[in-house]
């Protein structure tokens, strides 16, 4: 049966309706009026119910008397009466060429299948043009700005670049990309630079010199580990486990460093005595027993919190009571995973920095009667701070160009959010995963190697400004 839904008025202000046309996909409406206004018209899902809803206004040079929908893309041509066509393209929101034609109004308008060839008719006679236009989609608002989707609630960033049906609207935002991309290198950060920076100055300051030969090329030994490896033990082995012992997890980010402080509180504590009979620089032999206890001791009260606060299973309890989603390959996994390629770049150029501190300057400032802290926090570091930056710029680089760990540990999902419980895509997976299925020479082939270019401009600003900080950092500690 057929039955009235709703009746609306689709008439511009002030304008009447001369013409109506569905746009590719049958998913939009379009109205022309006598004003040149053209309007696009399609469902929208808002409070349970879906309404039709305008979503945007095209301008023309004057009353619409032809409309020409493009067959299987989010284009179409507008032509009044005094003979002007116009090119617009209805995703990007924009108006791509205006001319006018010799012979006065037209008759009837078509295009091509292949959107190359214009066929026009004035009176009796018919008209031909080529058309080039080739990627009416890649525009600035399409990539950097919200867009309004068919069928979606609202306007949003949303990369989603192929779909099986040939009526798909492209959606090529590379906002959701750069946000992950930055994510997933501020999670690998938060992890990998206090690790680095204090063990590199651990290292190079108090350890001993027969601890020290082990302990740095061990470090260094791990920037050889082949990425894609750690990507599959993130992938396969360490997400099951942070899903499966969450509240572990998150009690050992609090439990080892405070392990590690209670452990120095009472080492200093201790008489001279008991504490004789370890050389001095090394003492971080202490903490190997007191992590793996504090590790094993996590792990092992995980159930016990479960079953006593979060009804037996973290994760349905983080998502219904807490409302907040948890995929399994997230950004705490990838921050972990990425972290530890990071830390042997960081580690191996800061340690450099601090362990090329020239002795005069230490020797002369404990001569003067300062301890080895403040040795360390008002000469050591600041001369070694254009090496720690160095090193802590080159570890980020690193971490925006990763692509094998975030390929296979973060499940790829272009969404934008700051959840350290949600997936994320990055630049340099998105191009790693979708350049080999590409079409040769199409929008979505163009955009990936934009999405390249934009990342080779993050890389190039970082280093330059990470340069630009060193200089100064370099001529103003330089006379110490």
């Amino acid at each position: 049966d057929i039955s009235l839904r709703n009746v609306l008025e689709i008439n511009a202000p002030d304008a009447n309706v001369t013409r109506v046309e569905l746009l590719s996909g049958a998913s939009s409406l379009l109205v022309g009026n006598d004003n040149g206004v053209i309007s696009q018209w399609f469902e929208v899902a808002r409070d349970g119910k879906r309404q039709f809803t305008q979503i945007r206004d095209f301008k023309g040079d004057g009353a619409v008397a032809q409309l020409t929908p493009e067959h299987f893309r989010k284009g179409f041509i507008s032509a009044d009466k005094s003979g002007s066509i116009s090119f617009f393209h209805a995703t990007g929101e924009t108006k791509l060429l205006s001319e006018k034609v010799e012979g006065g109004a037209l008759s009837a308008l078509a295009i091509s299948p292949r959107h190359n060839v214009l066929l026009m008719q004035q009176g009796d006679a018919f008209k031909l043009f080529a058309v080039e236009n080739e990627h009416p989609e890649v525009t600035w608002s399409a990539l950097w700005q919200q867009v309004w989707y068919e069928g979606y609630p609202e306007p949003q960033y949303v990369w989603q670049s192929t779909s099986a049906s040939n009526d798909f609207e492209a959606k090529l935002s590379l906002v959701p990309l750069v946000f992950g991309t930055l994510k997933a290198s501020f999670y690998a950060m938060v992890f990998a630079v206090p690790l680095g920076v204090a063990g590199a100055i651990y290292t190079a300051y108090f350890m001993s010199a027969g601890l020290r030969k082990y302990v740095k090329p061990t470090v260094e030994i791990m920037a050889a580990l082949p990425t894609v490896i750690l990507g599959f033990l993130a992938g396969l082995w360490l997400a099951p486990i942070i899903e499966g012992a969450l509240p572990g997890v998150v009690l050992l980010l609090i439990l080892l460093p405070m392990g590690m402080l209670l452990t120095a509180l009472i080492w200093n504590y201790l008489p001279e005595r008991g504490k004789s009979w370890l050389p001095e620089g090394w003492h971080a032999i202490l903490l190997i027993p007191v992590l793996l206890l504090i590790g094993w001791g996590a792990f092992a009260v995980s159930p016990l919190i479960e079953n006593a606060f979060m009804h037996g299973d973290s994760r349905i309890w983080l998502t219904h009571d807490m409302g907040i989603k948890f995929d399994q390959r997230n950004s705490l996994v990838v921050g972990i995973a990425m972290g530890f390629a990071v830390i042997p770049t960081i580690f191996s150029i800061a340690e450099d920095a601090v362990f090329s501190v020239p002795k005069h300057l230490t020797q002369g400032s404990l001569a003067l009667g300062a301890t080895p802290w403040q040795t360390l926090s008002r000469v050591v570091i600041l001369t070694a701070s254009p090496g720690i930056f160095s090193a802590v710029m080159m570890g980020l680089g690193r971490a925006v160009g990763e692509t094998m760990i975030v390929l296979m540990a973060t499940g790829n999902t272009p969404i934008m959010d700051f959840s350290m419980f949600q997936g994320l895509r990055t630049l340099a997976a998105n191009i790693a995963v979708e350049m080999p299925e590409s079409e040769v020479g199409s929008s979505h082939y163009r955009v990936l190697f934009l999405a390249a270019f934009v990342l080779f401009v993050f890389t190039f600003l970082f280093n330059t400004l990470a340069e630009f900080i060193r200089q100064r950092l370099r001529e103003k500690y330089s006379s110490l």
